[in-house]
C-alpha cells in the first residue's frame, strides 16, 4: 500500500451519508473503510472508529488483546480527546489489515504506538464536529464548547449530537496537527475502569478461541511426534477410527510445507497424525488410541548435557558484543577480582488458554479465527504453507487466555489451515495441555560469568559479562548473530562501568527456542542483579547505597549513540520503592522459627523504569515470599487499575519462574507434561504486592513486561540477607522447599 506523508494524520470519509469514518495513522499508514472516498491518494483499508449518525462512536483495535487491556486502554485515549465518557465508545477487535505491520501485540508496545495517533484523531473529529455545528448555527466556533458527545453553544442555548453532526464533519478537511487537551483537564485518562471484557470473562461468555462454535465445525486434535524435529514413519489409524465420535485421521507432515521455519521469526507446526471428530474429547480419545512408528533424527537433545556444555564453553572462543575501555587489563592487575556462575533454565509459557485456532477453508480462499499476537505473521505462515496469496486470507483475532510471547508464532495455526483444506469443513484444533508444554518454543538457558573488579570505595571499574547458551535468533534461523537475541549493547550495567565486556559463545542445540515475557529481561537481571548485591557486600556497603553510587549523580548514562540510560529516574524509582518498603527499618526474627531477609533490584526494561524490594521468610527450610514492593516509572499511566494489575501479573509470572520454573529434555523428550509437574504460583503462595507508580510526565511507555526483570534478583538478594546463603541457579525449588 503506498505511504503516506507525516503530515496527513488522518482522514475522514461519508460512509453512504450516514456518519463520520476516522483513518488513524500507524506508522505512516493510513487506515480508512473499504471503498470510502478518501481525499488524496491514501490507501483504503479498514475502518478503525466511526462515528454514526446515531451517534454510536466505536473503536475497532488493532492490536491484539491478551489480557494487557490494550481494548480498554485505547477507547480511553479516544474517549478523552473526543470529550465523551468511556461508556459512550465501544470497542471492538479488528480483523487482520493486510499491509499494517505493526498490527501485533508484544514488547510492550500497544499503547505506546497508540497514544499520539488516537488523540490526535479524536481531537481532529472534535474540531470538526465543532466546525460542522458553527456552520449549521452560522456562530463562530470560538464561541461553542463540547461535553459528553454533544456540540453546546452556550449564548444561544441549543445543542446538537455528534451523531447529528457527523454526516456534516465529514465533507471538512481534518487539522494534519488539532490542539490536543492538556493533561490538567484530562477526565479519563488517569482514571481507573474495569476492563471492558471483564462481565464475559468472570461470567463464561463466548470470548475466547476455545469458545468458538461454527456451523458444522470438526474438532481435531494432533498426535505430535514427541521429539520436535521427529516426522511419522508410519501409524495405525483403525484403533482410533473405533472410538465414538472419530471421523477421520490423516497424517501432516512439516517437511511438505515448508520445513522447519516457513517464514521469518516464524516456526512451523510439528507434525504428526490427526484425528477429527464431532467434539474435542472424541478426537483427544481417538488420538490417545493411535499406533505410530516415529522417525527422530540421529541426535537427541538432553539438558543435563547441555549444561555441562554450557559451563565448558565459558572458556571458549567467545564473540565480542560490546567492549568499553581496558576491561581484561583493569581485572589483571585488580589482582583479587569477583568471579561468579549463574544458571538459568529453560521456561515454558503457559497460558492458562492451550492453544487452539478454528478455519474454514472453501474455494480457494481461508477464513481463521485464531487467539494471536501477530496476525501479520500469521498470514504470512498461512499463505506459504497453503501456496495462496493473501488476498484469499481473512484472520478474526480473538481475545486470548494468556499469551506471554508463545502467541506471537503460528506454528497451532498452520496445522489448523491444513486440515481446513483437507477436509472442506470448518476445523477447530485444540490442544491438550501436555502438547502446549512440550511442544512450546522455550526461553532459552544460560550459564553467566560475572567477573568485576572494585576500588576501594567499592565501585566497579571492571565489569566482565560472559554468557555460553543456546540463541532464540539461531534455532529461528534468523540473520541476527546468536547474541543478539540473549546479551546485547544495552545490557546492564554499560554506560555506568568505564572498563566493560560483554561476550556470548553459542552452543548450537535443536531445542525450540522463541521469546518469553520480558524475553532476554526475564534472565539477564537475575545474574546481573544478584552480582551488583554480592559486590555491595563484597566492599561491605549497604545494597541500596552501592545502586545509587553505581548510577552517580548525573541524569542520564550514554550507552549507544542513540540511547543514553535516564539515571534520574531509574534513581527515582530506587528511592521510591526502599521507603515505601521501610528498607531502614530491619525486619530481624518474626517468630523465633522464621529468618527473614529483604532485597533489593532496579532495571530498566521495554521503556520503563523498575525498582522491587522483596521480603522473604524461611522456615525449616520452606521459602516463603512475604511481600513485593514495586516502583514504577512507565511514563502517563492510562488505566491505573489495569496498569496496577499488569505490574503484578508480570510479578507473578516472575515469581513462578523463579521459584519453580524449568523445562528439561531427555532423549529429545520434554520431560514436564502439566501442571503437576510444571508448577505455577498458587494463591496461597503469592505474596502481598504493592505497586507505587512514579509520575514520569511523558507519554505512556511499556508495561505488560518490565515488572517481571527485576523479581528474581530481589528475592534471591532477600534470601542472603535472611540466611548468608547465595543462590546463583533457578529455579530455587532446587535449594529450598517451596
Amino acid at each position: 500500500m503506498p505511504r503516506i506523508s507525516r503530515r496527513k494524520l488522518l482522514r475522514l470519509s461519508v460512509i453512504g451519508g450516514a456518519g463520520l469514518t476516522l483513518g488513524v495513522r500507524y506508522a505512516d499508514l493510513a487506515l480508512a473503510a473499504p471503498g470510502a472516498t478518501v481525499p488524496g491518494d491514501d490507501a483504503v483499508l479498514h475502518p478503525l472508529i466511526r462515528i454514526a449518525a446515531s451517534g454510536e462512536i466505536v473503536l475497532y483495535a488493532q492490536n491484539p488483546e491478551m489480557g494487557q487491556g490494550v481494548k480498554t486502554s485505547l477507547p480511553m485515549i479516544l474517549a478523552e480527546e473526543l470529550d465523551v465518557r468511556l461508556a459512550a465508545v465501544s470497542v471492538r477487535q479488528a480483523d487482520w489489515l493486510p499491509g499494517q505491520d505493526l498490527q501485533f501485540s508484544g514488547g510492550s508496545l500497544s499503547v505506546r504506538l497508540n497514544y499520539q495517533a488516537l488523540r490526535k484523531a479524536g481531537a481532529a473529529a472534535r474540531q470538526m464536529l465543532m466546525q460542522a455545528a458553527a456552520q449549521r448555527w452560522r456562530c463562530p466556533m470560538a464561541s461553542l464548547t463540547t461535553a459528553d458527545g454533544r456540540v453546546l453553544d452556550a449564548a444561544a442555548g441549543r445543542t446538537a449530537t455528534y451523531g447529528e453532526l457527523a454526516a456534516d464533519a465529514a465533507r471538512l478537511e481534518p487539522a494534519s496537527d488539532p490542539p490536543l487537551k492538556p493533561p490538567r483537564d484530562f477526565r479519563v485518562i488517569g482514571r481507573s475502569h474495569s476492563d471492558v471484557d471483564l462481565r464475559q470473562v468472570v461470567s463464561g461468555k463466548p470470548l475466547f478461541g476455545l469458545d468458538l462454535e461454527l456451523p458444522g465445525m470438526l474438532y481435531a486434535v494432533v498426535r505430535r511426534s514427541p521429539v520436535s524435529d521427529g516426522q511419522v514413519r508410519s501409524f495405525e489409524g483403525t484403533p482410533a477410527l473405533k472410538v465414538p465420535g472419530v471421523r477421520a485421521v490423516y497424517a501432516i507432515s512439516n517437511d511438505e510445507h515448508g520445513g522447519r521455519i516457513i517464514a521469518a521469526n516464524n516456526p512451523n507446526f510439528v507434525s504428526g497424525v490427526a484425528v477429527l471428530g464431532d467434539s474435542t474429547w472424541s478426537a483427544m480419545r481417538g488420538a490417545r488410541a493411535l499406533e505410530v512408528t516415529w522417525h527422530n533424527p540421529g541426535t537427541l537433545e538432553d539438558t543435563e548435557a547441555l549444561y555441562g556444555r554450557f559451563h565448558t564453553a565459558l572458556d571458549d572462543a567467545a564473540v565480542r558484543v560490546r567492549r568499553d575501555g581496558e576491561p581484561e587489563d583493569t581485572l589483571v592487575a585488580a589482582g583479587e577480582t569477583f568471579s561468579e556462575v549463574y544458571q538459568v533454565p529453560m521456561l515454558a509459557h503457559a497460558p492458562m488458554e492451550p492453544m487452539n485456532c478454528s478455519a474454514h477453508y472453501c474455494d480457494g480462499k481461508i477464513e481463521i479465527w485464531a487467539p494471536t499476537q501477530n496476525p501479520g505473521d500469521l498470514a504470512q505462515a498461512v499463505s506459504k504453507v497453503l501456496g495462496i496469496g493473501a488476498e484469499a486470507i481473512t484472520v478474526h483475532v480473538l481475545r486470548s487466555g494468556g499469551a506471554f510471547g508463545r502467541r506471537y508464532y503460528s506454528d497451532f495455526v498452520t496445522d489448523t489451515a491444513l486440515l481446513a483444506r483437507m477436509v472442506k469443513r470448518p476445523v477447530k484444533v485444540v490442544w491438550p495441555r501436555e502438547d502446549d508444554l512440550r511442544h512450546d518454543y522455550f526461553r532459552p538457558a544460560g550459564v553467566h560469568r560475572i567477573r568485576a573488579a572494585q576500588d576501594q570505595r567499592g565501585r566497579i571499574t571492571a565489569w566482565r559479562h560472559t554468557l555460553a547458551g543456546h540463541s532464540r535468533a539461531a534455532y529461528l534461523e534468523r540473520e541476527d548473530a546468536p547474541a543478539a537475541t540473549e546479551l546485547d549493547e544495552y545490557t546492564f550495567p554499560a554506560g555506568l562501568v568505564p572498563n566493560l565486556l560483554f561476550e556470548h559463545v553459542h552452543v548450537p542445540s535443536r531445542i525450540p527456542l522463541g521469546q518469553w515475557r520480558a524475553v532476554s529481561a526475564s534472565s539477564n537481571p537475575f545474574v546481573v542483579g544478584s552480582a551488583l548485591d554480592e559486590l555491595a557486600h563484597r566492599a561491605g556497603m549497604d545494597p541500596l547505597e552501592f545502586l545509587l553510587q553505581l548510577l552517580g549523580g548525573r541524569d542520564s548514562a550514554p550507552v549507544t549513540a542513540r540511547f543514553a540510560l535516564d539515571t534520574a529516574r531509574l534513581r527515582a524509582v530506587i528511592r521510591k520503592a526502599a521507603a515505601a518498603a521501610g528498607w531502614s527499618k530491619p525486619l530481624g526474627w518474626r517468630d523465633g522459627s522464621a529468618r527473614c531477609g529483604r532485597g533489593i533490584a532496579a532495571c530498566y526494561d521495554q521503556g520503563a523504569w523498575v525498582a522491587e524490594v522483596a521480603e522473604v521468610s524461611i522456615r525449616a527450610g520452606r521459602l516463603r515470599i512475604d511481600r513485593i514492593v514495586a516502583a514504577v516509572d512507565c511514563g502517563r499511566v492510562i488505566n491505573p487499575q489495569g496498569a496496577a494489575a499488569q505490574v503484578e501479573g508480570s510479578i507473578l509470572d516472575g515469581l513462578s519462574a523463579a521459584l519453580m520454573g524449568e523445562i528439561t529434555v531427555r532423549g529429545g523428550v520434554v520431560e514436564q507434561s502439566n501442571f503437576h509437574d510444571y508448577r505455577l504460583l498458587r494463591i496461597g503462595q503469592a505474596p502481598r504486592i504493592e505497586t507505587h507508580f512514579v509520575a514520569g510526565g511523558d507519554d505512556p511507555r511499556g508495561l505488560g513486561e518490565p515488572a517481571l526483570a527485576p523479581v528474581a534478583a530481589a528475592v534471591c538478594n532477600a534470601i542472603f540477607a535472611a540466611t548468608g546463603k547465595r543462590v546463583r541457579q533457578l529455579p530455587l525449588k532446587k535449594s529450598f522447599r517451596v
